[in-house]
């Protein structure tokens, strides 16, 4: 702000003298001396050249009236100075009044009686303010629609519809003339959207910097964008106590990602996780590409749509708001609701980004169905209806984002599945929903991955730029050369030329998309910074980025300038030289060549297209390298998607040619002038249309190599569950070995104790009942400890009573008939081992995993040494840390048995690492009926092995059966049906492949 000047007026002064000289009193005639009251002016002079602009969006919300504000200390609303354009000239403002305070609050007061009467959102619900040029802090702005009274509309991006009309409008190109509220569809209703957006202090630097909006004008701009979330975290930041800075607003940014996505979904927004207002406002019915279609971004759009896909927007925000400040929105009703809605969208959208309108049809009535479980038949009926109509509406929708450079068709694939699996499961719950080192440590390796590829980007972007720059250079010495018609229709071609291509590349929506992405970089590396100083070189480079874009935006502004000038010149030699149908026909002629070299080049696209996918269709039938097979697909695809980037640029090529040779026709005056005109519009809508049936066969080989990968990836997968399968064949829990010995050793301990219960309180001799076991014991202080010399294995125990329970902490080492050791690990000291053994018992220790071996036999009455034969056996329990050397594999986990003699069902759970495989095996066998009812399942843990779960039940007579399942597409999926044979498993795989798994000998369900 400039400095301001506070003026004594002459009055004042003159006053002032008076009572100088005169001093102070009353006069000879006992008057009162009242002294007149100073005036005090303050004046000030400001640009409004800090541009805040943004949209609001869910979908886009056109007419609706913003209001801006900033917000003081104590969070209250407070009006701010703003414009509707840039300054171009300094403004003063003066204010008078009886204190420099007063003073100086009328020239503010001054400063916002100049805000516009109105400001309102336009189509695409976009708003641009500008604020005095040294403000700085948060500004407060709100976005709202009305169901009446105004013009103000919200348009629906919700898949499966935004309710229904009072009264149905009238049939146009966006509403079908029914009473539903479909896709891409305006109406009106009450809504309120909010951002708390904070405008940093300029550096000292910045005063040459123009803005990256293209005004010359513009000093500093930020995006500021309205959308769900950021409606979300100003409601929480306007309840917040005390100043509003930028670490406020990341902080509560972070948490509220946090609570509605979930941790690992917010991973994928590290580049806007600081500060949301960077992104996400895209209306998925009307993508205008000024955004790119990343993961974060795509998360944020479909998470917006379907909430705009509830009952009630507002009612559902209220109690989202609510469930955040409870810290419990995970748990709450409407989680629950907006999880069918949000998995429901990305459901559809994966439909809408791999397949075909048949596809996005059964995708979109099969999340009405999740979306209404009680709708009636006529409304599934209808909805069914209207489905098709709905399914080209969002086809279109995603083309025409494809066309506005948003992603490639692509890139639209593969992060809709990434998008779909990260939002499978909303919010936290507990420690989950705190970000702690672990989660800022993951989010600098995404925002570093973020800021890489941005930096590749922006490079590429530098080349097209300078290419751009030398090509206008070239025109502008054309233009300079100009010296009569002849050399002006060539000045005059060439500027339509290069407008052309300036339209075609697109560069200032490019280079802008980088900045404000820069921009949210910096903000999350502050996050970052805020947790630890090692993330400092982050932020470096984040500034770095954002310092490099910013500089191809001004010079992209200073190409357009500089091009809208040469356009300006180019008409002029029009007028000057009489030139009109010469110029455009030679405009004509050469926009149709540059589309002619467009046909050419999606041709060939389409042939390497075309043999790609044929390559890649011979490797899917083949299945002889299912990897090879998918890196055949993936070239398939880029082809594809290749060729559909092709067919848009040639698409756009021939709208230009069309043009050009309208125009022709327009002041063409000869006959053959006219006849070449015609023709010329004639060869281009023919054109047009053979870009259309070339359209439909890209996004049709795009679908069938989409298709191809997930064949070519399930094989991939059941090729890995094959893997995982050999691997646990070999594994030697699933033998025998451990599962036998120590049931072995709890038989034989079972046995020595009861022989030795009949005999004195301590003692030592050799078992009648197992005759290789020598043994000796103390009942006094009930230990045991016994010997096979035979096989030098050993079993130790010590026990305590404790009421109904009689409590061993046992171990020993064990050597099996097939050579291999079981050693049942227990405590060096057995009074602490068996104190351990306690304290699991009694419940003061939870986790089985924090003990050695234990065994606990729990009966029907409290028991102690001269009842415990009279009282009866409930259970039998024992949790065993087992490490068992046989062979190479091995095995060292834990491995618990459970018996309940009155049911008769007897269970047993191993869990723990043999050989790579880290694993859980749990089995369990129902005596109580005629015939042992047996039910058996491993599950291998570990992202290679997928999540692989080989399950089996049955009885001996009717036999085993079971399957083999694994994670696959985010979701359980069945790989193979298991059988049990003679001396193994036989499994039958989904690819129709039987692969017997033979010497697998299942832990002996008789023991």
């Amino acid at each position: 702000m400039a400095q301001r000047m506070t003026k004594i007026t002459p009055i004042a002064a003159s006053v002032a003298l008076t009572l100088g000289l005169a001093g102070c009193g009353s006069d000879n005639d006992r008057n009162i001396y009242v002294p007149p009251v100073e005036s005090v002016t303050s004046s000030d002079e400001a640009q409004f050249n800090v541009e805040v602009t943004g949209k609001a969006v869910k979908g886009a919300m056109k007419g609706a009236v913003v209001s801006v504000m900033t917000l003081g200390t104590s969070g209250e609303s407070v009006p701010v100075a703003f414009r509707l354009e840039a300054s171009a000239d300094v403004e003063t403002f003066t204010g008078e009044a009886t204190s420099q305070d007063t003073a100086d609050a009328a020239v503010e007061a001054s400063k916002i009686a100049g805000n516009p009467d109105a400001l309102i959102t336009n189509d695409s619900g976009r708003y641009s303010i500008y604020l005095e040029d040294d403000f700085s802090g948060p500004v407060y702005i709100t976005v709202t629609t009305s169901e009446e009274g105004d013009d103000s509309f919200l348009r629906c991006d919700a898949y499966v519809g935004c309710g229904t009309y009072d009264e149905a409008p009238e049939e146009d190109d966006v509403n079908d003339g029914d009473t539903n509220i479909e896709f891409g569809e305006w109406y009106k209703t009450d809504l309120e959207l909010s951002v708390v957006k904070y405008v940093a202090a300029a550096e000292a630097d910045s005063s040459e910097a123009s803005g990256a909006a293209g005004d010359a004008n513009v000093a500093r701009s930020f995006k500021a964008n309205v959308t769900f979330l950021t409606s979300l975290v100003a409601q929480t930041l306007l309840e917040v106590e005390g100043e509003i800075d930028s670490e406020t607003i990341a902080s509560t940014n972070l948490n509220t990602v946090i609570q509605v996505l979930g941790p690992d979904a917010a991973i994928l927004l590290s580049a806007l996780i600081g500060d949301l207002s960077n992104g996400g406002a895209v209306d998925l019915s009307d993508v205008d590409g000024e955004e790119s279609l990343s993961q974060g971004v795509l998360m944020l759009a479909q998470l917006s749509s379907s909430v705009q896909g509830l009952p009630s927007i507002s009612d559902a925000m209220a109690s989202i708001k609510a469930g955040i400040a409870a810290g419990t929105l995970s748990t709450t009703d409407i989680a629950a609701t907006l999880q069918t809605s949000v998995s429901s969208t990305a459901s559809v959208f994966v439909a809408i980004a791999t397949g075909d309108e048949g596809a996005i049809k059964t995708a979109l009535e099969a999340a009405y169905l999740a979306n209404n479980p009680n709708a009636s038949t006529a409304e599934i009926n209808a909805f069914a209806q209207n489905s098709a109509g709905i399914a080209a509406k969002a086809k279109e929708a995603k083309d025409n984002a494809v066309k506005n450079g948003a992603a490639t068709d692509a890139e639209l694939a593969e992060i809709a599945s990434v998008v779909q699996s990260a939002l499978e499961e909303l919010g936290c719950t507990g420690d989950e929903c705190v970000a702690d080192d672990d989660f800022f440590a993951d989010l600098a390796v995404a925002l570093s991955a973020q800021i890489d590829a941005s930096s590749t980007k922006l490079t590429a972007l530098q080349t097209s730029i300078d290419s751009a720059e030398e090509m206008l250079a070239d025109v502008q010495e054309i233009g300079d050369a100009v010296t009569d018609a002849a050399t002006a229709i060539e000045f005059v071609a060439a500027v339509a030329a290069l407008e052309n291509e300036a339209e075609a590349a697109g560069l200032a929506i490019a280079t802008n998309i980088i900045y404000v992405k820069a921009q949210g970089y910096v903000s999350t590396a502050s996050l970052l910074v805020t947790q630890s100083s090692d993330y400092q070189s982050i932020q470096d480079s984040a500034t770095a980025l954002q310092a490099l874009a910013l500089k191809e935006v001004e010079n992209v502004s200073t190409y357009d300038a500089a091009l809208a000038q040469l356009v300006l010149d180019a008409e002029a030699a029009i007028t000057e030289y009489g030139i009109e149908v010469e110029a455009a026909k030679e405009i004509a002629l050469n926009t149709a060549d540059a589309a002619d070299v467009k046909k050419s080049v999606a041709d060939t696209a389409e042939a390497a297209s075309t043999s790609a996918l044929a390559d890649a269709q011979a490797a899917v039938d083949s299945g002889d390298d299912a990897q090879a097979t998918v890196e055949s697909v993936d070239v398939a695809i880029a082809a594809a998607s290749e060729f559909s980037a092709a067919v848009y640029a040639l698409e756009l090529a021939i709208e230009q040619a069309l043009e050009a040779a309208t125009e022709y026709e327009a002041v063409a005056v000869t006959e053959a002038d006219m006849a070449e005109a015609t023709e010329l519009v004639e060869s281009a809508e023919m054109m047009a249309k053979a870009a259309v049936t070339q359209a439909l066969l890209a996004n049709a080989q795009l679908v069938t190599a989409l298709g191809l990968k997930a064949e070519a990836e399930l094989a991939v997968a059941t090729a890995s569950v094959k893997e995982t399968s050999m691997s646990l064949s070999t594994m030697t829990v699933l033998t025998n070995t451990g599962g036998h010995a120590v049931v072995d050793a709890a038989d034989v301990l079972a046995d020595v104790i009861g022989e030795l219960a009949e005999m004195g309180n301590s003692g030592e001799g050799t078992s009648t009942r197992q005759p290789e076991w020598a043994y000796e014991y103390s009942l006094d202080d009930l230990t045991l400890v016994l010997i096979n010399s035979t096989t030098d294995s050993m079993i130790t125990a010590s026990a305590a009573y404790q009421g109904n329970q009689l409590v061993v902490a046992w171990g020993g080492m064990l050597t099996t008939e097939g050579d291999a050791t079981v050693e049942l690990v227990t405590g060096d000291v057995a009074e602490d081992a068996l104190e351990e053994c306690q304290a699991f018992a009694d419940g003061t220790i939870t986790d089985s995993t924090q003990i050695d071996s234990c065994l606990v036999f729990t009966f029907d009455e409290a028991v102690d040494a001269s009842s415990v034969d009279d009282a009866e056996l409930i259970k039998s329990e024992a949790w065993n840390r087992v490490e068992i050397m046989d062979g190479d594999s091995g095995f060292m986990g834990m491995l618990n048995l459970s018996v309940m003699e009155n049911a008769d069902i007897t269970m047993l759970e191993a869990a723990g690492v043999s050989g790579d495989l880290d694993f859980s095996v749990m089995y369990e066998v129902d005596g109580s009926g005629d015939e042992d009812k047996t039910m058996f399942e491993i599950k291998v843990n570990g992202d290679a092995a997928m999540g692989y779960t080989l399950s089996m039940s049955g009885t001996e007579s009717a036999g085993y059966m079971g399957d083999v399942k694994a994670m696959y597409d985010g979701m359980m999926m069945t790989f193979g049906t298991a059988t049990k044979v003679t001396n193994g498993v036989s499994i039958t795989y989904i690819d129709d492949e039987v692969i017997d798994y033979t010497d697998v000998d299942l832990i002996d369900e008789s023991k």
